[in-house]
């Protein structure tokens, strides 16, 4: 008799975790749960999600299942990785998104490490997304969940067809309310357990005060704030503590509002403007990874999104030289981001993305 096929489930403590290690027990699957410890542990029970409590949490869901359920260490590389890289690209002018470096980094690739220790088949998480496979291109896609107001596709463009092998996500074809009643039906003590809506590192304080803080009394220098003719209106205090698109706090005067658009990290300076004035058109991303890695793109019309909380719009990749992509955007764009994820979407099916700068 064959042996079930083993799946790894990344157990966070929360309902969706929970409920994904339960639905692939229930369809035959044998599940180990692991769950990673990532903040130090000074900072933890600071985090909103990703404290004691969550490991508890997730511990309890495994025993009502009867998994096996383990907890790994991985702070150092957290910090390496998400941390440093979060506080570091602030100092250098960009904004960073910590979820997609998380699931670059973290999420897959000490989960595949540790499947491969135990012997699983797959590895698994409680995201929203779904992984299809097509049987015209032999390979697995990647596209947006059922419940399009959870849906996480946004950031996880980086995982491959490769990837995909060996990936599973259960709870792609499900409404989170759905999620909840099973979570019930199967018993689980946190089947009505809020959602995190903060980044789990910076939850109760301003991710200014975050990154002071990880700074440790090194001082940053103060630098000019001009407008589009260079006119200097004021100073700001560090430019990680101006993101773009931000018109308050910003300690200047002007009879009509102005907005941050630009932060240029080489002069240490913080450019602003009338909104409507600063629309881009164009943009380009780097670190680009496509879900399939011999997809031209060029030429193509997709839609685009480079926020995760908005309505994808219209784009034209003009160029695709190895991991930069150049795009147009027929409408032009407002606040484009640098430090941003801009992902690229062929009606429900993630094409891939990389990093706006």
């Amino acid at each position: 008799m064959a042996r079930k096929k083993r799946v790894l489930v990344g157990m966070s403590g929360g309902v969706d975790s929970s409920v994904a290690a339960a639905l692939l027990q229930k369809r035959g699957y044998e599940v180990i749960g692991i769950t990673m410890q990532m903040l130090p542990k000074d900072k933890q029970d600071l985090s909103a999600c990703c404290n004691l409590n969550a490991v508890n949490d997730a511990k309890k869901v495994a025993g009502k299942l009867k998994i096996p359920h383990y907890t790994l260490n991985i702070r150092d590389t957290f910090q390496h990785k998400v941390i440093d890289h979060f506080v570091n690209s602030y100092l250098e002018g960009y904004t960073p998104n910590p979820c997609v470096e998380c699931n670059r980094h973290i999420k897959f690739d000490e989960l595949y490490q540790k499947a491969k220790e135990l012997e699983a088949d797959f590895v698994a998480t409680g995201h929203y997304v779904k992984r299809t496979y097509s049987a015209q291109k032999k390979q697995f896609l990647l596209k947006k969940a059922k419940d399009t107001t959870k849906d996480q596709s946004y950031f996880l463009y980086m995982i491959d067809s490769h990837k995909l092998d060996y990936i599973l996500f259960p709870l792609g074809g499900f409404l989170k309310p759905e999620i909840r009643r099973m979570a019930e039906d199967f018993g689980l003590i946190n089947a009505q357990k809020p959602d995190s809506q903060e980044i789990c590192f910076v939850t109760g304080r301003s991710y200014r005060d975050f990154i002071d803080e990880q700074l440790q009394g090194k001082q940053v220098k103060s630098g000019e704030i001009i407008d589009t003719s260079g006119k200097i209106l004021g100073f700001h205090q560090g430019i990680h503590t101006v993101t773009i698109g931000q018109r308050k706090g910003l300690g200047i005067s002007s009879p009509e509002p102005l907005y941050v658009y630009k932060i240029d990290a080489i002069h240490n300076r913080v450019m602003v403007g009338k909104k409507g004035e600063l629309n881009s058109s164009d943009l380009k991303i780097r670190q680009t990874v496509l879900v399939n890695p011999s997809e031209n793109l060029v030429g193509r019309k997709f839609h685009m999104k480079s926020r995760y909380n908005m309505t994808p719009f219209q784009a034209i990749v003009t160029a695709q030289e190895g991991e930069f992509v150049s795009i147009h955007m027929p409408v032009a764009q407002e606040f484009i981001t640098p430090g941003q994820s801009g992902v690229l979407y062929d009606k429900d099916r993630v094409v891939g993305g990389g990093i706006i700068f």
